[in-house]
């Protein structure tokens, strides 16, 4: 089912956190995008070990054999806390927090990375400084966390590093600029290409959602009646198939019934086509509300009416269910100014189905023609069609 008009009627969104200022619309986006973002997370976190591993072949070429050990425990456990989070990518725990893991996991190997920093020898500074600025690409080049949540990351990464390349790594004042002016570049050149490429899944989902809603009402008009709602002549058609094939397949026996208006021009000709409408709005909403969920109310054409009912029990019940429906049709209608009722009443024809060859175009014919008989003969009545094994 498309989205619904509610839910559409407000698409707007914050301007820097991008997060729909509708609740509803943003908990279908995060549905939305949840198996394609699964799927992102699921490569950002194996190339993130594998990038991570490689910086260690790294420590083993550059880093004084006295360091090296920790060094190595603290590639190590940050690797095995990335396979832990690539664990959990397949448990149903990680639909509602997938954002915190991974937000919690880019924080600790941001952490780990300053952490070997403040360690090394400031001749192999550049090597892992490199690991910084590939950190801040790994964030956004994937779109795997929320704009709102990258964005933040990214300013703590950034925040923490330039206090540790200040205050922990020696370096001429030039030199400490020179590097936190490529981070700060490279920080902020991959938030606005993460903005702008959210901003546009965003407006990509409201479009599809409203591009179903509009061929959801299209088909709609297509298959309903313009005035009262009701399925028209087409779709009549494939609910009668429908429930030929199941009362075969369940033993069921169903009843159509042909429903026609008496004297209806009459009704037109004197009150005017509004009084018209009002009586035929009146007469689906009075079928409505006899039948179950299972049955179908249908305009065929001009005052003509179709009700299909599922699970009839023999001709006697069907008759019965019938004269019901007269029955409400023939309830008084006030016209608009409350006063003056309009006498309503109906001919009624009732075809039993399935039968041998049964299909919806004979199921009405046969209704139809039932119907004509009682339409000749005194009309407010109803008939059964001839029965067919």
């Amino acid at each position: 089912m498309p989205l619904s008009a509610s839910i559409l009627s407000n698409t707007k969104w914050h301007k820097f956190t991008l997060v729909f200022n509708s609740e509803r619309l943003e908990a279908h986006y995060t549905k939305y995008i949840r198996q394609e973002l699964t799927k992102h997370i699921r490569i950002a976190l194996l190339l993130g070990i594998v990038m991570y591993e490689i910086y260690g072949i790294l420590d083993f070429l550059l880093v004084p054999k006295e360091i090296l050990g920790k060094i190595a425990t603290i590639r190590i456990a940050n690797s095995f806390l990335l396979l832990v989070i690539y664990g959990t990518t397949f448990l149903k725990i990680f639909k509602k927090y997938n954002q915190h893991l991974l937000f919690f996991i880019l924080t600790v190997s941001a952490a780990s990375v300053l952490w070997k920093i403040t360690l090394i020898d400031a001749r192999i500074f550049p090597f892992y400084y490199a690991g910084i600025l590939l950190m801040i690409f790994w964030i956004h080049a994937f779109s795997i966390l929320s704009f709102r949540l990258a964005f933040i990351g990214s300013f703590i990464i950034f925040t923490a590093s330039s206090i540790c390349f200040i205050f922990l790594v020696v370096f001429s004042f030039y030199e400490i600029l020179s590097y936190i002016f490529i981070l700060f570049s490279a920080t902020w050149v991959s938030v606005f290409a993460s903005y702008i490429s959210e901003k546009q899944k965003r407006a990509l989902f409201v479009r599809e959602k409203e591009l179903d809603r509009e061929r959801y009402l299209q088909r709609e008009l297509a298959l309903h009646d313009y005035l009262t709602k009701l399925p028209n002549r087409a779709l009549l058609m494939d609910r009668i198939d429908q429930a030929i094939f199941s009362s075969k397949r369940l033993s069921e026996t169903c009843a159509g019934y042909f429903i026609d208006l008496d004297n209806f021009k009459l009704i037109n000709d004197t009150n005017g086509h509004a009084i018209g409408d009002a009586v035929l709005i009146e007469i689906s909403r009075r079928l409505k509300s006899a039948i179950r969920g299972a049955d179908t109310v249908a305009r065929i054409s001009g005052d003509e009416f179709f009700v299909v009912a599922r699970d009839i029990k023999n001709s006697k019940q069907a008759l019965v269910f019938g004269e019901k429906l007269l029955g409400l049709i023939q309830q008084p209608f006030f016209n608009a100014n409350n006063q003056d009722s309009l006498p309503l009443s109906a001919s009624i024809g009732v075809c039993l189905f399935p039968y041998a060859q049964a299909h919806s175009i004979d199921v009405i014919d046969r209704a139809d023609k039932a119907m004509y008989d009682v339409k000749i003969q005194q009309k407010s009545g109803i008939k059964l069609a001839p029965a067919l094994t």
